[in-house]
């Protein structure tokens, strides 16, 4: 007798086809949230992108997610035989990074921003594809947190670390030489510890190196422990070596070598020459690694159409609620007095006039801006220029790092420094910066207005600007003073001293406008 059974060849197709669709579904539900996130957060994905383009030293960010792509490929077999399932649990963890999204973005703060974007970005892929998947792809999805360009307020401590290995090394070597801040001065030259001499470009890359080579080479907590700190200190003492090697070459030489262009070759060389001594010693100690597929076999999830779509819709509420934020930061009516803000200003003993063609700040956008120069006879001009800022949105932002204090294709900085005035009867620290351009030297006094005080740390005015998001806070501003320097710093110094003096109707212009 021959029987058939067709709904046997339906049951045996099913599984193949209801694999296929929950992976078909889940990835696709996943690539249309990672879109909808990086759409609306796509001025910091842009910041980050224009770090990577314009820093050698971040440069490394543009294979961070090919790297994390190849590990997920190694993958593929282990995933197929798995099953995505929405885990919406994961979304406990989006408020505190959604919240830490919002204060980076009020405040301007870039590194926060994009921190917590690759965070949320974790939260979505565990949301979405469940906690087994995760775990199975968690090493390429925790690597790209390199996406992110930090590290940048570790160049003054590796300067200064840089700058005392080179001290003590011509000390221990008898060589004759002086050092002030960054500059070391030896009987045939003087050397300079720049930035780029720090090595942060080289920590940077050691350390994305080192967390590859140590999810490559190790299985053991300690060893990978061990390893990476080597990465963190083994780059800071070599680059102390390269520095004081290539001074060593040029006083040598009499500055015939390493005292140019080629000491930057020279010193990579030797750095990457570390990095390969370093991985060498490390493969030593590497630990068996399992083939793929062996362990424990991945515990099927059953999937649940409601948690599936629990995940979607508050992944859609977490990722929506920043830029509702936003949407209604930057729709609120603000008003400046703009012709009263600029209006003249007097002050007893100068006359007023336009500021000279020479020199202003380049700021971007101010809502406000009010520009003059006080003259006394026979004595260079002192140009006043303020930029008030109301919002602190979009481009109408004080902290910046494209607004510098001058033109940077015309001036060049001679020195830095702080100074103090008295400023509408109380004592004010400024910040002091002397600059040049064909033959020409002015002297610059600057400083921040923000929440009635004024200081010279962007970080206060960043602050006072995310407090100041929900409470209808003070706007900020640049109060920037300089003249030229005809006979000494000294001199000039004593007269933009006198000019902040008669200029306390400043600080009440800017409240003013803070009111509107």
């Amino acid at each position: 007798m021959n029987l058939e059974y067709p709904e046997i060849e339906v049951n045996r197709a099913a599984p193949l086809a209801w694999w296929r669709s929950a992976w078909t579904a889940h990835l696709v539900v996943l690539g249309v949230l990672v879109l909808l996130l990086g759409i609306f957060n796509a001025q910091a994905i842009e910041a980050a992108v224009g770090v990577w383009w314009v820093s050698p030293t971040f440069s490394h960010c543009f294979l961070v997610i090919p790297v994390s792509g190849y590990f997920v490929w190694r993958k593929r077999r282990a995933l197929a035989a798995m099953t995505p399932a929405a885990f919406p649990r994961a979304l406990w963890l989006a408020p505190p990074l959604v919240l830490f999204l919002l204060a980076g973005t009020l405040a301007h703060i870039n590194e926060a921003e994009q921190f917590a974007l690759i965070g949320l970005l974790q939260v979505l892929i565990l949301a979405v594809l469940g906690l087994e998947v995760y775990r199975k792809i968690l090493f390429p999805s925790l690597f790209l947190f390199f996406l992110v360009p930090t590290g940048g307020y570790l160049i003054a401590p590796l300067q200064s670390f840089t700058t005392h290995f080179i001290n003590v090394g011509l000390n221990l070597l008898g060589i004759p030489h002086y050092t002030e801040g960054y500059v070391i001065e030896l009987t045939n030259g003087d050397y300079q510890v720049a930035e780029a001499c720090a090595g942060l470009r080289f920590l940077i890359a050691t350390i994305a190196v080192g967390v590859l080579f140590a999810h490559l080479t190790y299985r053991k907590w300690y060893k990978i422990a061990l390893f990476l700190f080597a990465c963190m200190t083994v780059p800071v003492i070599a680059n102390g070596f390269r520095a004081l090697g290539i001074i060593l070459i040029a006083h040598w030489s009499d500055n015939k070598i390493a005292h140019g262009a080629d000491h930057i070759v020279y010193g990579w060389g030797f750095l990457v020459a570390i990095l390969l001594v370093l991985m060498f010693i490390g493969t030593r100690f590497a630990d068996p690694i399992p083939e793929e597929g062996e362990g424990k076999k991945p515990v099927a999830v059953p999937e649940r159409r409601h948690a599936f779509a629990l995940a979607i819709a508050l992944t859609l509420v977490a990722i929506s609620f920043v830029p509702s934020v936003l949407y209604w930061q930057n729709h609120k009516p603000v008003t400046v007095d703009e012709a009263g803000f600029s209006a003249p200003i007097e002050a007893v003993g100068w006359s007023m006039g336009p500021p000279s063609d020479g020199w202003s700040p380049s700021y971007a956008a101010p809502d406000a801006r009010l520009d003059f120069a006080m003259r006394e006879a026979g004595a260079p001009d002192i140009d006043v220029f303020v930029n008030y800022y109301a919002t602190g949105h979009g481009k109408h932002n004080l902290i910046t790092s494209t607004n510098t204090l001058w033109k940077e294709n015309i001036w060049h900085p001679l020195s830095e420094g702080t100074a103090e005035a008295v400023l509408d009867g109380r004592m004010v620290h400024l910040g002091e910066t002397v600059i040049a351009s064909g033959g020409i030297t002015r002297i610059i006094w600057w400083t921040y207005w923000s929440d009635g005080r004024f200081t010279t740390s962007g970080v206060d005015v960043k602050l006072d600007r995310l407090r100041g998001a929900f409470s209808g806070g003070h706007g900020s501003a640049l109060v920037a003073v300089s003249t030229t320097v005809e006979t000494s710093l000294d001199d000039a110094r004593a007269r933009l001293r006198a000019a902040l003096g008669s200029l306390g109707a400043i600080e009440t212009r800017l409240k003013q406008a803070g009111r509107n």
